[in-house]
This record gives C-alpha cells, sequence and structure tokens, in this order.
C-alpha cells in the first residue's frame, strides 16, 4: 500500500485488475480518504462475465475505466454506458481503435499502425500511454491516442522487449505522425519569415475582449457570460449542394456584425437583461424560445445556420456543470489557486458539453485567453505553462493563403480552392498543420499565442472570405505567398 507521503507525490493511481472487484473497491476507499489523486482502474474477462454488476460500481468509482471490447459486451451488453459528467470510459476495440467517452459523449480513437507480432500487453500499454497523456495534460482523445502509439511499439516484438527498448522520442513521433501526413505542411520559409515579422511589431498585442460586444469591465457577470458565450462560437456561415455559399451577418443595433461579433453581441444583450439566465441551472434548463430570443437580430429574424445545435450544447452545458457541483466563478477561483491555471481549467473544460469535443481545445484556450487578458485579469496567464493555439477557420484561411501552410496534394488543393464540403480526415490534417504553424511562429516570434491568435484573427478583416483581400493595409504583404483562392477547410463541426 502506498504510504500518505508517496501519495501526496502522485497525480494518478491506476488499481490494476487484481482478483475481484471487492479487493478494487477496497484500494479505492483507501486513496479516496487520503488523497485527491485520481483513479483509474480496469477489470477482465472472467471478473466482467461473472459479476458484471460489481464492474459497474467499481467504474462509477473511478475517474478513468478501461476495458476491452469483450468485457464492455459482459458489463453493458447492448447499453449505453453510464458515464457521468467528469468521467472517462476507454473501450479498445482492436484493430478498430478505440472508444473514449467523456460524459455522454463518445469519439472513435483510431489505431497507430503497426506490424504486429506479439499482441500480448496491447491493452495494458494503451492504459499505460493514456495515464502518461492525461498526466501531462493531454485532450482525452489526444491521450487514447498517444496510448495507442504505446501500444503499436509493443505488439512489434515479442512481450514486453520492443516496448522496454522503445525511447520517449520514438513513441512520441509515432504518436504525431498518426495525426499528420505529408500532403499538408508547413513551409519552414515562411515560418522563419513571418515568425521575425511578427517578433519585430511593436504594435501587435493580444486583444483585451472588451468592448461594445462584452461586458463593462467589472460587471459580476462577466465570468459567466465568457463561459456561457465562447461555448457558442463555431460555424458562422452556410453551404448549399455541398459547397460554402456565405458568412454569417446579423443587425444588431443597427449595425451589420459578423456571426462571430454578434454571438458576442447577442450574449452582452442577455447580461443586460438577465444575468442570472446564464448561470449552469438556468441553462441546463433553458428552452427553446430562449435560444430563439437570444440570437434573434434587429428583425427578429434568427441567423445562426445551426441553431438547434446551439440550444442543445446550452443545455448540454449547464447540465453538466449543475451534475459536477461546479459555478464559472468558483471554477476561475480554483484556477488561480492552482499551480498553472490553464491547465486547472483545461481539465474541467475536458468534461463540459461544447468544451469537451476538440482534441485541440479552440474554445477552450479562447475562453482561457479572455479570462486572462481581460482588464480584470480574472486568471494569471504568467502562470500558465502551457499556451496553446486557438485555431478556427480564419486562422487557417490566413496560413494557407500566406503560404505558411502548403498543400502538396492537388485533390485536396482543389476542394480547398472550390470550398467544397471536406471528409473529416482531411479537414483534420489541414487543421494540425496549422496548429503545428501556429507554435512554430510561437517560437520562433518569441510572442505569446495570444498576440499571434488576435494578429492572425485580425486578417478575417484584410483577407475575407467573399471580398477582395486588402493586401496594401496587410503587414504580411511583403512576404506573403498571396494565394488567395485557396480557403479554408469547409466542414460542419463545432470545434470552431
Amino acid at each position: 500500500m502506498l504510504s500518505d507521503e508517496e501519495l501526496d507525490a502522485v497525480q494518478w493511481v491506476h488499481i490494476a485488475a487484481i482478483h475481484t472487484p471487492e479487493i478494487q473497491m477496497k484500494f479505492v476507499r483507501d486513496i479516496r480518504r487520503r488523497s485527491d489523486a485520481r483513479l483509474s482502474a480496469g477489470t477482465y474477462g472472467f471478473m466482467a462475465r461473472r459479476s458484471p454488476d460489481k464492474v459497474r460500481a467499481l467504474m462509477e468509482s473511478v475517474d478513468v475505466f478501461f476495458l476491452n471490447e469483450f468485457e464492455f459486451n459482459m458489463v453493458f451488453e447492448d447499453e449505453r454506458p453510464p458515464v457521468r459528467p467528469g468521467q472517462v470510459l476507454i473501450v479498445t476495440r482492436g484493430a478498430q481503435g478505440a472508444d473514449v467517452w467523456q460524459g455522454d459523449h463518445c469519439t472513435r480513437v483510431p489505431i497507430c499502425p503497426a506490424q504486429p507480432v506479439d499482441l500480448t500487453g496491447a491493452g495494458d500499454s494503451v492504459c499505460g500511454g493514456t495515464l502518461a497523456g492525461l498526466s501531462r495534460g493531454l485532450h482525452p482523445t489526444e491521450a487514447v491516442a498517444l496510448g495507442a502509439a504505446v501500444a503499436s511499439k509493443t505488439i512489434e516484438d515479442a512481450g514486453m522487449r520492443g516496448l522496454l527498448a522503445t525511447q520517449r522520442p520514438d513513441i512520441e513521433a509515432r504518436h504525431r505522425a498518426t495525426r499528420r501526413d505529408g500532403r499538408v505542411h508547413i513551409s519552414e520559409r515562411q515560418r522563419d519569415k513571418i515568425g521575425e515579422m511578427i517578433a519585430t511589431m511593436a504594435d501587435a498585442q493580444p486583444f483585451s475582449f472588451v468592448g461594445p460586444h462584452f461586458p463593462e469591465i467589472g460587471d459580476p457577470a462577466a465570468i459567466d457570460f465568457f463561459f456561457a458565450s465562447i461555448l457558442h462560437q463555431f460555424g458562422f456561415w452556410s453551404a448549399s449542394e455541398g459547397q460554402y455559399v456565405k458568412p454569417t451577418w446579423a443587425q444588431w443595433k443597427g449595425q451589420a456584425l459578423k456571426g462571430s461579433d454578434y454571438c458576442f453581441a447577442a450574449f452582452r444583450r442577455l447580461v443586460d437583461r438577465d444575468p442570472a439566465s446564464l448561470s449552469p441551472r438556468s441553462q441546463a434548463t433553458w428552452r427553446w424560445q430562449d435560444t430563439v430570443e437570444l440570437f434573434a437580430d434587429d428583425s427578429g429574424e434568427v441567423p445562426m445556420p445551426v441553431l438547434a445545435t446551439h440550444h442543445t450544447l446550452s443545455r448540454g452545458y449547464g447540465r453538466d456543470l449543475w451534475e459536477l457541483g461546479r459555478e464559472p466563478k468558483e471554477l476561475v477561483q480554483a484556477a488561480q489557486r492552482a499551480v498553472d491555471p490553464g491547465a486547472y481549467l483545461l481539465t474541467v473544460l475536458d468534461h463540459i458539453s461544447g468544451y469537451r469535443e476538440d482534441p485541440l481545445r479552440k474554445k477552450s484556450m479562447l475562453l482561457i485567453l479572455a479570462l486572462g487578458q481581460r482588464p480584470e485579469r480574472f486568471i494569471d496567464l504568467r502562470r500558465c505553462k502551457t499556451l496553446t493555439p486557438v485555431v478556427d477557420y480564419h486562422i487557417m484561411r490566413s496560413c494557407l493563403r500566406t503560404g505558411l501552410v502548403e498543400v502538396s496534394d492537388q485533390s485536396l488543393r482543389r476542394r480547398l480552392i472550390d470550398r467544397q464540403l471536406l471528409e473529416p480526415a482531411d479537414e483534420e490534417m489541414v487543421r494540425r498543420a496549422c496548429y503545428d504553424a501556429m507554435e512554430a511562429l510561437m517560437e520562433v516570434s518569441g510572442r505569446d499565442i495570444g498576440t499571434i491568435d488576435y494578429f492572425f484573427f485580425g486578417a478575417r478583416k484584410r483577407c475575407p472570405e467573399m471580398t477582395t483581400p486588402d493586401c496594401l493595409s496587410c503587414p504580411v504583404e511583403p512576404i506573403c505567398q498571396k494565394d488567395l483562392q485557396m480557403f479554408q477547410p469547409v466542414i460542419r463541426t463545432t470545434f470552431y
């Protein structure tokens, strides 16, 4: 048994499948009594077949639970697994990959390609790699992908020999390779040019999230505003017959606003009228008419292209926070007490409907930047060790048009130019390349992600979707590749 001193030093404790669920539960109760460490556990076939109810009880008692497909079928048969908000269930399915349940949301994570020799230890390797990823702060699906990379090394040799001979960089490279391919890549030349240019721009600064569409400085409802409104920062465009048609515009107080600004303005109107309606409990019971009234423009029309999705996410967001017993203000206070405020918030947001779905955490990171860049400084970004890129379609369009990210696959390039709806795998390759490009610019320029993000986000006005770019007003113009026919990936997602 771990001593109190040893428990104080760990973030995670895994309880292996040892004999019976009752014995595992004894460990769970003892560790819960003595530590705040997060707990994971697994089971095995005989236990799942003999005592499915006890395995269920064990699963309910831990934060992360691992099952293979056979065990899952024994325990749950044809039922949807009862995964609570804040919990992760991982079901490995052999060559079909793994299902990652975050509450009631499920994502299929593909396997990492390998040349199998001995499958012994594959499940344990997925478990170990996943927990290593979670302890590093990875999104649950990214952590499982890391676990799959570990397993791919294990099965390529007999026993544990291959894995024990493997160095961490080998695992990282394999993990990375499964999420990217050679069709889309960063231009090192443009990376260096643009990064060096941003480094010298004295006027490049992070956005303060202050203005007519945001709460007044000092407004007690500001934290609730940002949590609830950034949830809806996605999908401001329309398509027809498999092709992008136009961005979303709406009238607000006689002014034409694009989708992102209009979304913030709609919530600003709600804050002024009824700030209590932003509470998790209120959002959990949000009515369809509430959603319609929230997003209605000056004429009473609702411009949001996927209004039903916004409604569903509002209710899910409120439900998850309510069931977890958390309030946005309390979460921010807890984040400020944490060693790394950003990492703390990301861990929580990975379990909140509307934020949890995106492995690259665009909305989650935008929320963190808003909280840290507001004049109130709700969180201290200087103590956030890992601030990652905020990659939306404006960022991707800028990356492609400036030549920072290049597409060598002619078929994919043509679909981007023609603004056709993409398959998820194609969109992911472009988006991850743009994500990598933003990280590279941080390193080359020495500037923070808030500055780089706002610089590129501002390009939506200089280099918009539907009208001729204003290249002369763009600071990138002297070094831009001006690949102006390129367009962002077109895909219907709640990520951005």
